[in-house]
């Protein structure tokens, strides 16, 4: 935080008048930190427990929960559901511990789904269960896509999500264009072994997968909701939180399941192929310990049982499914006998901007970064860059998160909702949207967002985003290994190659939501037909 926002902060009050433009609401919230309080309905020491950057903060926790606590998946104490009671009662428009404060409270609301399957029974629709990693109301470019798909279906197929967040298990419904929580468990149980943004966190201790990847409890919940909702189909969009467990139950119960891949995680546990370094491993294995907290243990060998391991979820999904072509190569390099590999690029639909870009007559340049900017995404890289820029004839505009901050080399302008992005653009009207992942993508939402919005766009030469640049000719290729050369190329591209591109970026035609769904819809018929035949 601010000095302002770290001294308005210890009076809630003040706070929440300075933190919120609209004044009569502003005046809601006040009402409604005021009945938390008064009926302790926020445990504050459970959530600074819970998460120990908010203590570390030292702002008042609530507050952080009220402004930020919810949007990430934070929950305020161990019994109110904030999600289902969101997504539960169509009239919450404020944050659901407010609103349940304010309201829900006098009038006895239900605060948590009651774990009730059986009334679910099997209906004469086609059933289909999404799995995710990502917590519904803080998803991310995977959720968005999964989210696409299943709202793109017609109503004769009917749609579960279960996702995992590595502490809570969700089950969820979309019905009548909704979204129902029906199911809600706590676990202790993660396999997301990347080191990215929490060293150390999490990260493989021996070649014994047995306590790391499969969990009992966890196999108990699939069972119980795979027997109670008898689906005809499972669509795993990922497995990080999940246990491995499932793909054995699915197997043994003859359950047909297709695999999207938005990642590497099936061929390395760091999943964005980054070594201890935070640059590109290029498959330098031997000597990796990116994903190993213990250097005694031999990470090549514990990434061959993990790569057999995933062979098998690979070599049993009906189609494993990836975004780009590229992606198809890194994983055909490692499992070269698969033959159920199938491309089926995301699809968005936009509204192209009418804005127009250029290169400006006098420096500075400005140049935006969108999305997560985190290390496997070039925040390191972005930092040196700017480092380099004595003479700031380069100005940096963040549109989304960063970690680690960025605030000092350059403009924040905070999360975005996927419909604000050109908008926030034509405000910010740069010369330049920059993609400086330091490891391959699969694909890239952001790269697609770029385009849409008709800027051209300097991105790192690396997996998807190589491709797609080269395929549309609609920005420039750079070495992520070298911070100088990129400064260089920011700063000398003369305005006849920006127009080449501008050019270019107009000509470009992205899928629509409905091309993808239709192939999506393709598949699903074909498993089925094929399993009901």
């Amino acid at each position: 935080m601010g000095l302002k926002d770290k001294f308005v902060s210890k009076i809630p009050e003040a706070y929440i008048l300075h933190k919120t433009r609209d004044k009569q609401r502003a005046k809601l919230i006040i009402k409604g930190y005021r009945a938390i309080r008064k009926n302790n309905l926020f445990d504050d020491e459970f959530y600074l427990n819970s998460y120990p950057k908010v203590r570390n903060s030292n702002m008042d926790p609530l507050l952080h929960y009220i402004y930020f606590g919810f949007k990430e998946g934070k929950i305020p104490n161990k019994t109110f559901d904030a999600l289902f009671y969101k997504y539960n009662y169509d009239d919450v428009n404020i944050n659901p511990l407010i609103h349940y404060a304010l309201y829900g409270l006098a009038e006895n609301r239900q605060i948590k789904p009651e774990n009730n399957l059986e009334g679910y029974k099997r209906s004469n629709k086609k059933r289909i269960i999404y799995i995710l990693h990502e917590k519904i109301g803080t998803i991310g470019g995977t959720g968005f896509t999964n989210l696409d798909i299943i709202e793109g279906l017609n109503d004769s197929y009917e749609r579960f999500i279960l996702t995992s967040t590595g502490e809570e298990l969700e089950l969820w419904i979309y019905s009548g264009e909704r979204l129902e929580k029906i199911y809600h468990e706590e676990i202790n149980f993660s396999n997301d072994f990347s080191r990215i943004d929490e060293s150390n966190k999490n990260r493989i201790i021996s070649d014994d997968f047995e306590n790391q990847i499969y969990n009992s409890k966890l196999a108990t919940v699939y069972e119980e909701i795979l027997d109670k909702l008898d689906v005809d189909i499972v669509h795993i969009n990922h497995l990080i939180n999940h246990s491995f467990d499932l793909i054995d139950i699915l197997i043994k119960k003859n359950i047909p399941y297709l695999l999207s891949v938005h990642d590497f995680y099936y061929i390395c546990p760091s999943i964005h192929l980054i070594n201890e370094n935070y640059q590109y491993c290029n498959f330098g294995c031997e000597n990796c310990h990116s994903f190993n907290i213990d250097k005694e243990e031999n990470s090549h060998k514990i990434l061959n049982i993990w790569q057999k391991l995933c062979y098998n979820i690979l070599k049993n999904a009906e189609y494993v499914i990836f975004p780009s072509n590229s992606a198809i190569g890194f994983y055909d390099n490692v499992f070269n006998s698969l033959d159920n590999f199938k491309l089926i690029e995301h699809g968005r639909d936009f509204e192209k901007t009418s804005s127009k870009f250029s290169l400006p007559d006098e420096k500075p340049i400005r140049i935006v970064f969108p999305g997560h900017i985190s290390p496997h995404k070039g925040s390191l890289l972005i930092r040196e860059i700017k480092k380099l820029d004595k003479d700031d004839k380069l100005e940096f505009h963040f549109v989304g998160t960063t970690i680690p901050n960025l605030k000092k080399y350059g403009i924040n302008h905070g999360r975005y909702e996927r419909s604000e992005f050109n908008n926030i653009i034509s405000k910010i009207s740069p010369s330049f949207i920059a993609i400086l992942s330091v490891c391959p993508e699969t694909y890239s939402h952001t790269l697609t967002e770029s385009i849409a919005s008709g800027i051209p766009v300097v991105a790192t030469d690396l997996g998807a985003l190589k491709e797609r640049i080269e395929e549309y000719g609609v920005g420039w290729l750079v070495n992520p290994q070298n911070p100088l050369d990129i400064y260089n190329k920011l700063i000398s591209i003369s305005n006849d190659d920006y127009l080449n591109k501008i050019d270019a970026l107009s000509k470009v035609k992205i899928k629509s939501k409905e091309e993808m769904i239709n192939q999506y819809i393709n598949l699903y018929n074909g498993i089925m037909g094929d399993k009901n035949g």
